[in-house]
């Protein structure tokens, strides 16, 4: 994974979004005194929440929101560039499509753990009937035959 610092990815965004959406790997962004970030593709992280939903069964929470107002977006060459109101997270477009969001490491390692949870306990349908016939097939507890 390819490393950049914040002030440099803020300066050029849309050079490091276009090489995570040409890629379609991650960019870490270093902070200097504050935890890390990972600039990561739309496509990736909606995936990662598709199962972390599935895993945990709720509504993923959100960092407490900054007391100050995020300043508005802001255009480079095809890229816009939205801050978020928690002061972390930052979510990129091109034509109105979403292609890229920093998140914060923490935030993401979480995201990644409860994806990885619903994963293991997804069957699909037909994996999931020939399980519930093998259960209807098996005798009942404490039954020998």
């Amino acid at each position: 994974m390819k490393s950049v610092e914040l002030t440099d990815l803020v300066e050029d965004f849309g050079r490091f979004v276009a090489l995570v959406e040409e890629t379609g790997e991650r960019v870490g962004v270093t902070v200097y005194d504050e935890p890390p970030r990972v600039l990561l593709p739309a496509a990736e992280l909606a995936d990662l929440e598709y199962w972390a939903l599935r895993g945990r069964g709720a509504l993923l929470p959100r960092q407490d929101a900054a007391p100050e107002r995020p300043p508005g977006p802001e255009q480079q060459g095809p890229y816009v560039r939205y801050a978020h109101a928690d002061g972390v997270r930052m979510t990129f477009t091109r034509d109105r499509a979403v292609v890229a969001e920093l998140r914060s490491a923490a935030e993401l390692d979480r995201l990644e753990e409860w994806a990885r949870h619903g994963r293991q306990g997804y069957m699909d349908p037909k994996q999931l009937a020939a399980f519930e016939e093998f259960l209807a097939r098996q005798p009942p507890v404490g039954e020998q035959p």
